[in-house]
Parts: C-alpha cells; structure tokens; sequence
C-alpha cells in the first residue's frame, strides 16, 4: 500500500507532537488525529437516532469528522426490504443535514447517502446522484440477481444450497458496482457471509476480479465495525479480503454502520488495530480526502 512507503510506522500514538508536521509526506495529514465515521443512519431511513443526536455522539467520542449516510434506492419501492430515504423526504434530507452541520463548529459534518446498488437500475441510479450535492456516495451491495440474502426469512432458502453460485454472484455485483464508478466507499464487502457462508475454492477467481475492480475505481474500502447486529459477530471485510485490496493499494475508510446514535464511532481502537494488523497505516478523511495516520491508541468509546 501507498502509506507504507509515505509512512516510517504505523505505530502513532495520540501523544505524539505536532512538530512532525513539516516533514509529513504531500497528503498525509498530522498524527493523533481518530479516524471520521461516515456510515451512519438515522431516522430518515432504518436508524433510530437523529441526524443531531448522531453529530452530538460523535463529539462526545472524540471524532473530528462525520459523514450522515442513510440509504437510499433509485428505484422505489426498493427490491431490497430495508426502508430508504423516500425520493419525496429526499430534499428535506439534504437541507436538515447541511442545516445541523452548520450548528457545530466543533466538527466537520458531511452530508452522503448509502446507495443501493443494483445492476439493472445502474442508469436511473447515477441520474438520482447527479441530481443531489452530495459530499460522498457509498455502495452497498444487498441483494443478488433479486435475492435478499441478509433477510433472516430467507436464511434458510433453498438457493443457499449452492452458497458458492451466490457468494460468486455476489462478487460479479460487487465488481459492477466498482466499475459503476459512482461511490466513493464499498460498504461491507463480504457481507454475504452473515449466516456462516464461506467461499470455496471455485469462487476465488470472482473475488479476485471484484478486488482488482475496487482498487482501480479509487474507492476506499470501508471496514465495517458493526459485529453486534450482524448474525456472524464479525467486521467486515474479513482481515485478509482486507489485505489484499491494501495491497492493491485501495484506501480505508472506518464506519460504525451505526442504526442508534450510541453507536456512532463504537469500537475504534478494535477497528483501528485490525486495519493495522492487515498493514494499513492511515485512514482516509473524506472531507479533503486526505490520509490520516492511525493513532495506535484513540480515546473513542469501546462499548
């Protein structure tokens, strides 16, 4: 990855002096500095918090920069069950977002959504983006060829009995979406493994090429810190789906996924040593897009 070379270590900490700062490399900014949560949904889609009440966790847990994400489809009713930012509610949206970050001068606030991705609705989905001033746009992947895999209902389903046709089928998605080129962030890459699915041999080829497809759309990769709601207890990407796209040279990005506001910027210094033990040094702030020094300790709340 590119911060192993603009980077000495990734052993920062919060106590290091700001005097390094005139010999940090172009793009890197200074030490000490936690990494921003830009997945986080509110009332306005399937979260409980809202948007102020998210901004005000997030200053109480020592982040800098937020972005407020909920989802959104372009074609409604989505195919996927999980309630979206209604195309009516969509102006309001926008205006309450920009209006609560101006009330904060203690924080950067974004303003972004989380955008279904699905193949066939790819040009009525890049319309709908054009259309709204969003600082950032985040992919999520859940569904395939219209099959709402993290629906508990369908847990037991009988297309699971070929989970390998679906975890490959879930990655050719994945790689579209890459190649869609309209997100800045990949959510939770490797969610298709929720009810325990792992991948076999034969879908390694899939993998491979949604991989190759994320670092050469210039996504950041997002390392999804929400393992309590989800059935497998884990963070996603696994660590070494995580490795292989910072090899490759994609940029990081760490999110609650947060659906309460007390949820906002949970488990940070889990997430941050993770991100380190797969060799990334830095996180991306959305705001400049610049890299951000992991400290290797951070005062975020772990609970």
């Amino acid at each position: 990855m590119d911060c192993r070379a603009d980077i000495d270590a990734c052993d920062y900490d919060l106590t290091v002096s700001d005097s390094m700062s005139d010999s940090r490399p172009a793009g890197v900014a200074q030490v000490g500095v936690l990494p921003g949560d830009y997945h986080i949904h509110t009332t306005f889609s399937d979260g409980t918090g809202s948007v102020a009440a998210c901004i005000e966790r997030a200053i109480s847990v020592g982040l800098t920069e937020i972005g407020i994400a909920d989802h959104l489809s372009a074609v409604q009713p989505s195919v996927w069950e999980i309630p979206s930012i209604s195309l009516a509610q969509l102006e309001c949206y926008v205006a309450e977002v920009r209006e609560a970050a101006s009330r904060y001068d203690e924080i950067t606030v974004l303003l972004g959504v989380e955008a279904d991705y699905v193949p066939e609705h790819e040009t009525q989905l890049r319309a709908l983006l054009d259309g709204w001033p969003f600082d950032y746009v985040i992919g999520g992947v859940h569904g395939v060829d219209g099959f709402d895999f993290d629906d508990p209902a369908r847990r037991h389903d009988p297309r699971w009995s070929d989970s390998d046709a679906l975890l490959a089928a879930y990655y050719e998605t994945v790689r579209r979406a890459a190649r869609f080129g309209g997100f800045d962030i990949i959510a939770h890459l490797d969610y298709i493994g929720l009810w325990g699915h792992t991948p076999g041999p034969g879908v390694g080829d899939s993998i491979d090429a949604a991989l190759d497809a994320i670092a050469t759309s210039g996504a950041a990769i997002e390392l999804n810190t929400d393992r309590f709601s989800d059935p497998a207890g884990v963070m996603y990407p696994s660590g070494e789906l995580l490795r292989a796209l910072g090899d490759r040279g994609s940029p990081l990005v760490i999110s609650s996924d947060a659906h309460a506001a007390e949820h906002v910027g949970r488990l940070w210094d889990e997430a941050m040593e993770r991100a380190a033990r797969a060799g990334f040094c830095g996180a991306l702030r959305l705001s400049d897009r610049t890299l951000v020094p992991l400290p290797q300790r951070a005062a975020a709340a772990d609970h």
